[in-house]
């Protein structure tokens, strides 16, 4: 008779994992979130003074 592991050792296994999971995603959804705010400041740095000049980009093809 093969044994398995306990359903309550099975169990907090598949929350452990879950909980990787998750923290996993947290940090790259962080990550993401920290690359968008210096992209922003970025472009708000390095916009231009006249708000007339280089706010609109005509292409002729």
């Amino acid at each position: 008779m093969e044994m398995g592991i306990p359903p309550t050792i099975a169990a907090e296994t598949a929350i452990t994992r879950q909980n990787v999971a998750l923290s996993s995603i947290k940090a790259s959804a962080d990550r993401s979130q920290q690359f968008a705010e210096v992209i922003s400041k970025t472009v708000k740095s390095s916009a231009p003074i006249d708000q007339t000049r280089g706010t609109k980009l005509n292409i002729l093809v």
